[in-house]
C-alpha cells in the first residue's frame, strides 16, 4: 500500500504543478529583492545569476526527487538542418500572431496589454550600458532558462499524457510566470508555438531559439510600431495585413510540421506512441495540486 502510494505522489500531476507554483513565489521573490538592491550592484549580473537560481535550481532539485527520471526524457537533440525552415515559419507566427492579438487589445481599449518582467521593469539604462550586458540577461539567459524549465521538464513530465496534453499545460505554466491578467492570452499564445515546436522538433533547442529572437524583437520593436501603423494606415489596413501574414504563416508552418511528422513516421524514434490526449485531459487539469497552482497565481498576480 505505501509502495502504490509513494508511486501516486511521483505523478506529474501531482509533482510538476506543485514545481510550477515554487518557481512563480521565487519569481515574485525576486522581483523584491531587485527593488532593495544597492545602487552600486551591476543590474545586468544580478539579473541573470537570479533567472538561473529562479529557474535552473528547482530544475535540478526535482530531477533528483524524481529519482533522476522524468516521465519521459527530455528533448536535447540537436535541431536538425531539414527542421529550420519550420523553425522560421514558426517564429514568423508567433511574432504575426502576437502583433494581431495585441492590435485587438489596443483597438478596443487603445492600448497594448501590460506585460510584467520582474527583471526588466524598473531597469534604467545609460551611455555607458553594454549591448552585451543587455543581449545577455534578457535575451539569451531568459530564454535558454524559461525553455529548459517549461519545454525541458514540464512538457516532458507531461508527454506521458498526450502531447497535445504537453503541450497545453506547459504553455499555461509559461503565461503564468508572467504575472499578468491581461497579458495572459498573448503569453498562451507564445507558449503554444514553442510547445510545438519543441514537440515537432523534438529538441529543446527549437523553442529557446524561437525564444531568443522573440526576445530581441520585444526589446528593439516596441508597442510603439503599432501604434503608429494604425495612425498612419488606418485600422482596417493594418488588421488585413496582419491577419494575411499570421494566417500564410500558420499554413507554411503547418505544412512543414506534416513533413516532418511524415518523414518520422517512417522511422518512428519510439517504439509506444503516447496516448491521446483527450482521454487524459480531465487527469492533467483537474488535479488538485493544478487548482493550487492557479491559487498560487492568482494571489501572487493580484498582490504584484
Amino acid at each position: 500500500m505505501d509502495g502504490k502510494r509513494k508511486d501516486i505522489l511521483s505523478l506529474a500531476p501531482v509533482t510538476a504543478p506543485l514545481l510550477v507554483a515554487l518557481v512563480l513565489i521565487l519569481l515574485s521573490l525576486s522581483g523584491k529583492l531587485l527593488e532593495g538592491r544597492r545602487s552600486d550592484d551591476n543590474i545586468f549580473l544580478l539579473i541573470s545569476v537570479i533567472q538561473l537560481i529562479v529557474f535552473i535550481f528547482p530544475c535540478v532539485l526535482y530531477y533528483f526527487i524524481k529519482g533522476r527520471k522524468l516521465s519521459t526524457p527530455m528533448f536535447v537533440s540537436a535541431v536538425k538542418p531539414g527542421q529550420f525552415l519550420f523553425l522560421l515559419f514558426a517564429f514568423l507566427t508567433m511574432i504575426t500572431g502576437t502583433i494581431l492579438i495585441k492590435f485587438f487589445y489596443f483597438t478596443e481599449t487603445g492600448a497594448a496589454p501590460t506585460e510584467v518582467n520582474f527583471f526588466i521593469s524598473g531597469v534604467q539604462t545609460d551611455e555607458n550600458t553594454s549591448m552585451l550586458e543587455i543581449i545577455v540577461a534578457f535575451v539569451l539567459v531568459p530564454a535558454v532558462c524559461e525553455e529548459l524549465f517549461f519545454r525541458g521538464i514540464i512538457l516532458s513530465e507531461y508527454r506521458a499524457f498526450g502531447s497535445l496534453s504537453a503541450v497545453l499545460f506547459s504553455a499555461i505554466c509559461f503565461s503564468m510566470a508572467h504575472f499578468s491578467f491581461s497579458a495572459l492570452p498573448i503569453y498562451f499564445f507564445n507558449g503554444l508555438i514553442l510547445g510545438t515546436a519543441a514537440i515537432a522538433c523534438r529538441s529543446v533547442f527549437a523553442p529557446i531559439l524561437i525564444h531568443i529572437g522573440s526576445n530581441l524583437l520585444s526589446i528593439y520593436a516596441s508597442d510603439l510600431f503599432l501604434r503608429v501603423t494604425v495612425q498612419k494606415c488606418g485600422v482596417f489596413f493594418v488588421f488585413f495585413v496582419l491577419a494575411v501574414a499570421f494566417l500564410l504563416s500558420v499554413i507554411l508552418m503547418l505544412s512543414r510540421a506534416e513533413s516532418i511528422f511524415w518523414n518520422r513516421s517512417a522511422n518512428p524514434p519510439e517504439s509506444e506512441l503516447p496516448p491521446r490526449s483527450a482521454g487524459t485531459l480531465k487527469t492533467v487539469f483537474l488535479s488538485p495540486a493544478f487548482f493550487v497552482l492557479v491559487f498560487v497565481f492568482v494571489i501572487i498576480t493580484i498582490l504584484v
